[in-house]
């Protein structure tokens, strides 16, 4: 398995939006006109692979200091094995050599407790994006 950099371009975004898609629109409800938006045209889209298949991905948007990362999926048959953990080692690395001084990011629920692993702290209250109960979670990297 590997993590590479995909430029919003590139013939593997299919590929990234179809991992998206399976993940947000089919398992969690997420309306398709929510799914994508215009700011993943300005993205650093990441994807996990294994051989040529897009197995995860996530994507990296910087407004000011600030990288915001989102769209994080893994698919379901590879969940547990430490994709979702790569994926976001390499946003970190990829934030940091941005100069970005943190990163953000808004937790479903039922992540937080992976994101906090990962050094994530909780920010303000709950609020619900897409349907999906959310919370804001911060860490400090410069």
């Amino acid at each position: 398995m590997r993590i590479i950099a995909v430029p919003a371009s590139a013939d593997l975004m299919p590929a990234v939006f179809a991992v998206r898609h399976q993940v947000f629109v089919v398992e969690q409800g997420v309306p398709p006109e929510l799914e994508r938006d215009e700011f993943d045209v300005v993205a650093v889209h990441l994807a996990a692979l294994r051989g040529d298949d897009v197995i995860g991905t996530l994507r990296i948007v910087v407004v000011g200091g600030t990288a915001k990362i989102g769209r994080m999926a893994v698919l379901p048959g590879d969940r547990k094995s430490g994709i979702g953990s790569r994926l976001m080692s390499r946003a970190d690395e990829i934030a940091s050599m941005m100069g970005v001084r943190d990163i953000m990011l808004h937790a479903q629920l039922t992540a937080k407790a992976f994101y906090a692993r990962l050094g994530y702290r909780e920010e303000g209250e709950v609020f619900e994006e897409a349907g999906i109960p959310h919370v804001t979670m911060r860490k400090v990297i410069g």
